[in-house]
């Protein structure tokens, strides 16, 4: 299962819609997670511009107003969904990968800009994740740092980020090293650069996969560049990572 995370700042560009389906395509994508898509009714909005012609099931919640917003879309082919929890913050998406029979629960999550927000969304998620049996993959727009090294130009503050460290702790998380660069959002202006967005799994899953990696690609039409997380590296010429989960 090839997963990709993106916080797209709203969807309703088809400009944004043809780069993700063609990362969708070049990559081998079984599971789209969207942050921010400001979109206050998503059940009539076409995500199959994103997804192509090919069969997928769709997972969302909708903004408050013009700000937040989720979306989770994956391929029924691959994954077949059980349960579903919808957090104004996060989806949890948990299922069975089809050809392992592994248990799997999928969190994109669009963490608030508020530090106490923030940390009400980690204790809600904390529940979730000992609440439910499987392997945990949490990806999106976290809105926080672990260290000061993962900020330029931007304020650190470190009980903010000893918050979010503690939280990655308590749920038994780890995290791949990411490469393609250091930073994942970019302001406006090119000056602030931040590590906001990654990918956290459980142990269980680093020790069925250990070999995987994280690699940020380059962003084209958002602040924030889309994150892979690979499990398999192979070489298809032009295309720096191909990934998928065998047995």
């Amino acid at each position: 299962m090839n997963c990709l995370s993106i916080n797209l700042r709203e969807v309703r560009s088809n400009r944004k819609s043809d780069w993700i389906r063609g990362l969708k395509t070049s990559y081998g994508i079984h599971f789209l997670a969207i942050q921010e898509t400001k979109l206050q009714d998503s059940e009539s909005f076409l995500f199959n511009k994103f997804w192509g012609r090919v069969e997928y099931k769709l997972a969302a919640v909708n903004s408050q107003g013009r700000s937040g917003g989720l979306a989770c879309l994956w391929s029924p082919a691959v994954f077949r969904c059980v349960n579903l929890i919808h957090n104004r913050n996060f989806i949890v998406v948990s299922g069975i990968l089809l050809q392992t029979g592994c248990r799997i629960n999928l969190i994109n999550v669009y963490a608030p800009n508020d530090a106490a927000s923030r940390r009400a969304v980690w204790l809600e998620m904390l529940g979730v994740r000992n609440s439910l049996q499987g392997l945990w993959v949490v990806m999106g727009d976290i809105n926080e740092v672990r260290n000061a090294s993962e900020r330029m130009n931007s304020e650190y503050i470190e009980a903010n980020a000893d918050a979010f460290n503690h939280f990655i702790l308590s749920a038994g998380l780890v995290e791949y090293n990411m490469g393609g660069g250091n930073f994942t959002y970019i302001s406006d202006n090119g000056r602030k650069l931040s590590k906001l967005d990654r990918f956290l799994v459980c142990l269980g899953f680093m020790e069925k996969w250990p070999n995987a990696s994280v690699i940020a690609l380059d962003r084209e039409v958002s602040d924030h560049r889309p994150i892979i997380l690979s499990a398999i590296q192979s070489d298809f010429g032009h295309i720096p990572f191909i990934f998928q989960f065998l047995v």
